[in-house]
């Protein structure tokens, strides 16, 4: 037979099963909604990422200097 004591106990790891569910429940909900914002920003940055970069190489290209010859100054004239 049960006591009062068991049932009250049973009652009470019952709500803290409860609570723990719907816990995971929320945590899979933000989760989910992260993922989706995390792949939109992954991909918006792999796109910047690689704009950055053709930028940069372009940027080389365009004022690229001839580096000195080792022992050799090398001025650089303007005009």
């Amino acid at each position: 037979m049960y006591t009062w004591v068991d049932v009250l106990v049973h009652q009470e790891r019952r709500r803290d099963l409860l609570r723990e569910a719907e816990q995971d429940r929320l945590m899979q909900r933000a989760l989910a909604g992260h993922s989706r914002r995390a792949r939109f920003y992954c991909q918006a940055l792999t796109w910047l990422g690689g704009r950055l970069a053709a930028w940069g190489w372009h940027l080389q290209e365009r004022y690229s200097v001839t580096a000195p010859v080792r022992g050799q100054v090398f001025h650089k004239q303007l005009g």
